[in-house]
């Protein structure tokens, strides 16, 4: 055990032969240094670890700070539009949702169903992800629906789009008036029979047709209005003209004088 002078000199200092033992006096004093030593050293430990908490703390509310926020519409009971920063155009169909982050709104997650009218822009592809299905567009109309458990579905109505399963490389190329059925555990989507325009009347306001059966018209109109059931006293007749779906009983007035009928809500 080394002892330095100045430990040295307190003991011959305070030396009386037969009552001091220096040898054991010098341990008590080098042992009184140690607990000192190792009192600093742990504070200087809490000091550290305490010091490392807060830059940990301080490093996760940066980051978590510095991340973009994820945007989200959702319909709830009722049919809600809503325009994303570049300017693309969504309705949603009740119970449905379309959520992006707040630095990219051309790549979004939706569920239910919904009808897009994409801004243009050649520089930057605008993706939709569903639970099921994937659709990159540039710019166009179309509508993805995936309310039906385990299916995916697409309409487009202007424009074209690339429709694949969700993380696939394989898909097909649907334009105007097409329209597709991705099943699960499907390679790829199917297409389907030609769209109807007034499928997606829902969102678009808009009603065409062309010779169309007075039942089918009259159940159109219903679709779009609550579902309220609609008939006529003629339901023979054929019709053909473009309505908006905003006032039914303007359309419906419209309808009674141009095929003289008389329709009622039962």
């Amino acid at each position: 055990m080394k002892v330095n002078d100045r430990e040295q000199e307190f003991v011959f200092r305070y030396f009386q032969s037969g009552k001091l033992d220096t040898q054991k006096a010098l341990r008590k004093v080098k042992a009184r240094g140690k607990v000192k030593e190792r009192s600093g050293l742990l504070a200087r430990y809490r000091w550290m670890a305490v010091a490392a908490s807060l830059l940990v703390l301080l490093a996760v509310g940066a980051y978590t700070l510095l991340q973009p926020k994820t945007i989200t519409h959702a319909s709830g009971s009722e049919i809600m539009a809503c325009h994303l920063p570049d300017g693309t155009l969504v309705t949603l169909s009740p119970h449905s949702s379309v959520s992006y982050q707040e630095d990219n709104c051309r790549k979004v997650e939706m569920e239910g169903c919904a009808y897009f009218q994409v801004k243009h822009d050649e520089q930057h592809p605008f993706d939709v992800d569903g639970e099921r299905g994937h659709v990159r567009v540039l710019g166009t109309q179309f509508m993805v629906d995936e309310r039906k458990a385990g299916t995916a579905e697409v309409m487009v109505t202007s424009g074209r789009v690339f429709f694949s399963a969700r993380d696939s490389q394989k898909g097909i190329l649907l334009t105007k008036g097409k329209r597709a059925r991705l099943v699960t555990g499907a390679e790829q989507p199917e297409l389907q029979a030609s769209c109807d325009v007034n499928d997606v009347a829902w969102a678009t306001h808009q009603l065409h047709f062309e010779n169309t059966p007075l039942p089918e018209v009259l159940r159109r109109l219903s679709e779009c209005n609550g579902g309220v059931d609609l008939h006529a006293s003629d339901m023979s007749k054929h019709l053909t003209g473009d309505f908006t779906t905003d006032s039914l009983l303007q359309a419906i007035k419209i309808i009674e004088q141009t095929l003289d009928v008389r329709i009622t809500a039962r």
